[in-house]
């Protein structure tokens, strides 16, 4: 009886283990080397709520600059089109400083370092496609 259970607790976490686990992706941003702080992450799959409505987003994390560079990792994704948005988070406050404006006194940057003229870019031109397997991409925060 227990060697059963055992067999099978076997084949199931074989099972597991085989399947597919979606797509990895790591993310590179690269701020001024003398940068300190948090870089804050939205990662959105499909336009809504792109770039900064993070009840939209797919993911949202922090990690820590170090270097000049914060860099993430995901995994377990659906392949597809996404686009990230990201700031420098220097006073580790959770929120991007604004001017009276409303411009963004933070570094901040897109995937495909996509830029908009007198706003966020498009979800078009940030976007890119993740395959399945492993996937890298890099952007600069300005």
């Amino acid at each position: 009886m227990i060697n059963q259970a055992v067999i099978i607790l076997v084949s199931v976490l074989m099972a597991l283990t085989t399947q597919g686990t979606g797509s990895q992706i790591t993310i590179k941003i690269d701020l001024q080397s003398e940068a300190k702080g948090l870089v804050q992450l939205l990662l959105f799959k499909g336009e809504k709520g792109f770039p900064d409505q993070s009840d939209e987003a797919v993911l949202s994390a922090s990690a820590r600059v170090e270097n000049g560079k914060a860099i993430f990792k995901f995994s377990n994704l659906d392949k597809g089109t996404y686009a990230v948005a990201a700031f420098h988070d220097g006073n580790e406050d959770g929120e991007m400083r604004k001017t009276l404006l409303g411009i963004p006194k933070d570094a901040y940057g897109f995937s495909n370092n996509a830029r908009g003229t007198f706003s966020a870019p498009s979800f078009e031109s940030a976007s890119f496609e993740l395959p399945e397997g492993s996937h890298t991409i890099s952007f600069i925060l300005k």
